[in-house]
């Protein structure tokens, strides 16, 4: 019960009613006194108009035959009326006149004005009549006596309780309807509600197996094609992770099993001191690359977790760009590939604010793939400026990679050629790691490739466009 209370259709639904029977309730309140304020005073004016009428009548031929006459008159209608004399002495009634408004007409001599048609009485919720008195006077002046005229409150009362019989059907039309819309409300959004909670739930444990009402035009169907674009989503979160998880236990494995190998002959004492020295070789070098591959999965952790740290700070585009080409030129020194790098004649020193050590990082994994995987002879770097962006381009001339690896080559341990070692291969994660990093610059990295070569183009904002004085 307490449940279907807190429910939204059932506070829709007591909104929807309460809403109703506050209009309802205004609007009755407006016509009751509207309608009913109204019939009094044209009732009052119908029993003045009646009064002066009979008034000018008698006022003509005060005898006791039009007495009798205007008498009867009243005794076929609603009204009742009392002639008197001019100290209001009854001459003659209506028929059927109570003894009631015999006492009024005794208790109301006294009130004035006496030369004007006078309401006696409008009170109609809590007195029987409503009455009015009109003297009799003809052309001199000369006062023949009164009319009294009568109308009983009950009609009155009869548009009061039939108001207030339509008051209490509209008022049961409401409740019936609040519970046709509670029952229509339910369906038409408890029920998708549910089910959208439901299917919400078990995204988590089955997220490839939603029903979900993705049909519907309104916002429950947009909320639903929202959760249903979650759930693919989320569904290719887990592939991936579950991918990523399978290959790095995968590329872990390797380097142990290596040093377990390795370790195990240089430990016999039969071993030559040639095949010694060669396997503990052998195992510092899987140690460093196990080591890298443990760093890089860290940094991706911390990079999904929103927890991977930007030491930024503010340097100008000729002085990264010397420490670029500084480190690039030690690291080609060591190979046999030859690397230039253009200088930036006539640019000016713009501001720059990003992590040196990590956008350094980015290049390091660029030019080591370059020199292992690319089988160039020549790498160059180039920068341009421009109004929002600093944009650095590292081009070989190797071999390039094929069309349908491209889309991929930022993806985590994916590797162009599937059958070549870790010695040949790398990790796979060095490339998905300066992707990231390039974003959380507000940067983009891009790759363009064919048979003659491959270029990795960084694109970096600028923190203004003026020089840096």
């Amino acid at each position: 019960m307490k449940r279907s209370r807190n429910s939204l259709p059932f506070r829709i639904s007591l909104v929807f009613l309460l809403s109703t029977l506050l209009i309802e309730g205004v609007l009755f309140l407006l016509l009751y006194h509207t309608l009913l304020g109204e019939r009094v005073v044209e009732e009052i004016n119908r029993l003045e108009s009646r009064a002066e009428s009979h008034a000018s009548v008698l006022a003509m031929n005060f005898s006791e035959e039009t007495i009798d006459h205007v008498a009867t008159m009243e005794s076929e209608t609603d009204t009742k009326v009392a002639i008197t004399d001019p100290t209001h002495h009854l001459l003659q009634t209506s028929r059927f006149f109570p003894q009631v408004l015999a006492d009024t007409v005794d208790s109301k001599k006294q009130t004035g004005p006496f030369d004007d048609t006078t309401v006696l009485e409008d009170d109609w919720e809590n007195e029987p009549y409503l009455s009015v008195r009109t003297p009799i006077t003809d052309d001199t002046d000369r006062r023949y006596g009164y009319v009294y005229m009568f109308l009983p409150t009950e009609i009155i009362h009869g548009i009061s309780h039939r108001l207030q019989w339509r008051f209490l059907y509209i008022t049961a039309i409401a409740l019936v309807t609040t519970v046709l819309t509670f029952i229509l409300l339910s369906r038409l959004i408890s029920k998708p509600i549910q089910s959208l909670k439901q299917a919400t739930e078990n995204v988590l444990t089955n997220p490839d197996d939603l029903r979900l009402p993705t049909n519907r035009v309104d916002e429950i169907g947009e909320l639903a094609r929202a959760i249903e674009s979650m759930s693919v989503e989320l569904s290719r979160l887990r592939r991936e992770r579950r991918q990523f998880l399978s290959d790095l236990s995968h590329e872990i494995k390797t380097p142990l099993t290596y040093l377990r190998g390795y370790a195990e002959i240089a430990s016999k004492e039969s071993t030559p001191e040639s095949l010694r020295k060669q396997s503990i070789q052998t195992i510092l070098d899987e140690s460093r690359s196990l080591t890298e591959l443990v760093e890089n999965a860290f940094q991706l952790a911390q990079l999904d977790e929103n927890t991977f740290l930007l030491h930024r700070e503010e340097v100008t585009v000729t002085t990264f760009c010397a420490d670029l080409r500084r480190m690039l030129d030690t690291m080609f020194r060591m190979t046999t590939v030859h690397f230039d790098a253009a200088p930036n004649a006539g640019q000016q020193d713009i501001a720059l604010t990003l992590d040196r050590h990590r956008m350094l990082q980015v290049f390091r994994s660029i030019a080591h793939n370059a020199i292992e995987h690319s089988e160039a002879s020549h790498v160059s770097l180039r920068s341009n400026v421009t109004d929002t962006h600093l944009i650095l381009t590292i081009t070989d001339n190797g071999k390039g990679i094929p069309e349908k690896d491209l889309p991929h080559i930022f993806d985590r341990l994916y590797r162009v050629e599937k059958s070549r070692s870790r010695q040949t291969g790398g990790s796979g994660l060095g490339l998905a790691i300066a992707d990231q990093i390039v974003n959380r610059h507000g940067g983009e990295l891009t790759v363009t490739s064919d048979a003659s070569g491959t270029s990795f183009t960084i694109m970096l904002p600028l923190d203004k466009k003026t020089p840096i004085l």
